[in-house]
């Protein structure tokens, strides 16, 4: 009786550890799995920065380019505005 006894213990005792090792392997899987997902949601976080980022960028570029176009058409203008009110010179004198 008292080997039967043993015998069941260590079957059941093989068995709780056999069971642990599987739940200590489900449980790294999964803590695994969630440290991929937690990695994926900050990558696709950081994407939509970037994204937005390369949008405020491109408004700040179209910006500067109407300032720079409003700068030119002002210098053509004055440019303009200064050869018609310059008096004509004589031909052979210099200003």
């Amino acid at each position: 009786m008292r080997i039967v006894f043993t015998f069941l213990c260590c079957l059941l005792g093989s068995q709780a550890i056999a069971q642990s090792q599987t739940s200590d392997a489900d449980l790294l899987s999964a803590e695994q799995r969630d440290a991929r997902l937690r990695e994926q949601q900050e990558l696709e976080a950081r994407a939509s920065d970037l994204e937005a980022q390369q949008q405020t960028t491109r408004e700040l570029l179209e910006q500067q380019e109407q300032y720079l176009d409003a700068l030119r058409a002002q210098i053509q203008s004055m440019k303009a505005s200064d050869n018609a009110s310059a008096p004509a010179n004589p031909a052979g004198t210099q200003p």
